[in-house]
């Protein structure tokens, strides 16, 4: 009788077991496309850990002074790179602002521990504009530091694709919208130059950055964080907002997954229960539910 209970059982769940699959499969497909879109081919981070960033990249500070890469490397204090430019209409503006928000939230402070250095790879950038952005960001800094704390660059081109090629941010121009599609990422070098850590994100945990800049300090190599990888890439005109795409949408399919695993064991759990208490209320003396029950006599 037991083992006639759970093929019935088995078999009543098959079709809705086969169903879920079927739908989160679907899901999933529609979720994760199969090719990327032409505006972010190519665009993405390759790690460079240990690897040194060249010392004679040309750059131009937010003064109009002409400075060398390596000239931003004293031997003691780590450096934290954002590549950004500076009229990109989304998300250079939100990796800014949320990296401002993590070095507010952490004990060291900028200038003193370390520095931070944004260099835009738009070579269209100017030196005002640089300077503009450099007072807006130490202007929300929770302290008052010199200006050499956060120092906001120009280059040309070529330096600037240099740059990026060196330390693994690869960009791409979309000349349909004149911007520019970009991951989003702080990368940290240590006193003397070499690359030792990126934190990928678009939240960035003050955890994870002072320990990433205690690893950078230390020249240790630095610990793998999780990448959750964001790219910026256009704007809709139509509607007036800008696209996000691959927003870790294998997370979402994952989610959905456990959903649907979730919604079968309590399936399982309830029939379980049901046919339980059907069998306690089942005694010899009694019928059992869809008997012929005995005729009057």
């Amino acid at each position: 009788m037991h083992r006639t209970l759970a093929h019935r059982t088995t078999a009543r769940l098959a079709a809705p077991i086969a169903a879920l699959s079927l739908f989160v499969a679907s899901a999933q497909a529609q979720l994760i496309p199969t090719d990327l879109p032409d505006e972010i081919q190519g665009v993405k981070l390759i790690e460079h850990r240990g690897e040194s960033v060249p010392t004679d990249i040309r750059l131009v500070d937010s003064l109009g002074n002409e400075r060398t890469t390596g000239e931003f490397f004293d031997g003691d204090r780590p450096v934290i790179l954002i590549l950004a430019y500076y009229d990109c209409p989304l998300l250079c503006t939100l990796v800014l602002n949320r990296a401002q928000d993590a070095l507010n939230d952490i004990s060291w402070t900028l200038g003193k521990e370390y520095r931070m250095l944004t260099v835009s790879f738009d070579f269209t950038n100017t030196t005002e504009d640089a300077y503009s952005k450099q007072q807006e960001y130490l202007l929300g800094y929770r302290d008052i530091v010199p200006d050499v704390a956060w120092e906001f660059c120009t280059t040309d081109a070529e330096s600037a694709k240099r740059l990026a090629t060196a330390v693994g941010f690869h960009f791409k121009y979309i000349p349909e919208t004149d911007e520019y599609s970009h991951p989003s990422v702080l990368t940290f070098l240590t006193p003397d130059g070499k690359i030792n850590n990126y934190i990928e994100n678009l939240i960035f945990d003050p955890r994870d950055v002072k320990l990433a800049l205690i690893e950078s300090a230390e020249g240790k190599q630095g610990s793998i964080f999780d990448r959750i990888q964001h790219y910026c890439f256009t704007f809709n005109d139509s509607e007036g907002t800008y696209t996000l795409q691959a927003m870790n949408v294998m997370k979402l399919g994952g989610g959905l997954t456990m959903l649907f695993i979730g919604s079968f064991v309590g399936v399982v759990a309830i029939v379980g229960m049901r046919r339980r208490a059907a069998q306690t209320n089942t005694t010899p003396d009694s019928p059992a539910s869809g008997d012929a029950l005995p005729a009057n006599s």
